[in-house]
């Protein structure tokens, strides 16, 4: 199965959830994605059986894409642009869908 990550700048990222190795409850958490000096990571969707992934903005704008459109990376890689934003605007969800 694999984990879709979403800044709300518009980087997208998607990665095996084997690589999140399993802890024990109140453990220290591993790096997800790299993020770039003010950006943050929005949301992160389970993919399961979907086949795309949306990512919506405050803006109200959304763009739709193939889930197979977007690369496996490790946990430590920043990403792809998933969506061009207009001045002001930023990521607030990510859907498998």
């Amino acid at each position: 199965m694999d984990v879709v990550l979403v800044t709300k700048n518009g980087m997208v990222k998607k990665t095996s959830v084997d690589e999140f190795r399993k802890q024990g409850r109140g453990g220290g958490g591993v790096g997800a994605m790299s993020v770039a000096d003010g950006d943050a990571v929005v949301d992160a969707v389970a993919l399961g059986n979907a086949q795309g992934v949306m990512v919506v903005t405050a803006g109200g704008r959304a763009i739709h894409f193939s889930a197979a459109d977007l690369r496996q990376m490790g946990r430590g890689a920043q990403g792809v642009r998933g969506i061009r934003l207009n001045d002001g605007d930023s990521v607030v969800a990510v859907v498998a869908v």
